[in-house]
């Protein structure tokens, strides 16, 4: 859908590998937690791309804020 988002993970659920994310506008998505490569941190800056998945907003290609985004 277009640019990169920046937010927060304020969330984490092991068991059901899956995030929240709450983005610069106080929004919350979710997401995969495979989506982000190593070990996932509370509290951390990413970006990230939104998608549409079957139960709302997504958020995919999830990266640490510290990882230069290209483009």
């Amino acid at each position: 859908m277009g640019d990169k988002r920046r937010g927060e993970i304020v969330e984490i659920d092991f068991e059901n590998g899956l995030g929240t994310i709450i983005d610069e506008n106080g929004q919350d998505i979710q997401f995969q937690l495979d989506e982000i490569p190593g070990q996932v941190n509370l509290n951390a800056k990413v970006f990230f791309d939104i998608d549409l998945g079957l139960s709302g907003l997504v958020a995919v290609k999830v990266e640490y804020e510290n990882i230069k985004v290209p483009g």
